[in-house]
């Protein structure tokens, strides 16, 4: 199966809630298998292992529909990162629909490194 990433952001888009619920990676991943590929969830942190196994590969400039963003941990509360899919329009998905590419006001103040990947 090939992949989709109109199918993806759209599984994201209509599975979203509207705060997270801490499960952001298995909700990206659960995006990129309705898209049609074979995918392992992960902590955050470690996600992108499961974006490479799955044919993404780091991209720089600006996002596109399907990119995946891999934030780096923070100490504390959100020490598993954060992983989140864009939709093409501005709007970034993981387990709800996020306000900016960072999730929240700590990420949004620490502003740890993002790594974008990208399916070929």
């Amino acid at each position: 199966m090939s992949w989709n990433k109109h199918e993806a952001v759209s599984y994201a888009r209509s599975h979203a809630s509207l705060r997270s619920d801490g499960y952001c990676a298995r909700a990206v991943a659960a995006a990129i298998r309705a898209g049609g590929l074979k995918i392992e969830g992960a902590d955050a942190n470690d996600f992108w292992r499961s974006l490479e196994k799955a044919g993404f590969s780091k991209v720089y400039g600006n996002p596109i529909e399907g990119d995946v963003a891999v934030i780096d941990a923070l100490p504390g509360p959100h020490q598993h990162g954060h992983a989140c899919i864009y939709d093409g329009s501005g709007t970034w998905y993981s387990d709800f629909k996020q306000n900016s590419l960072y999730p929240g006001p700590t990420y949004r103040k620490i502003q740890p490194k993002i790594t974008i990947y990208r399916h070929h």
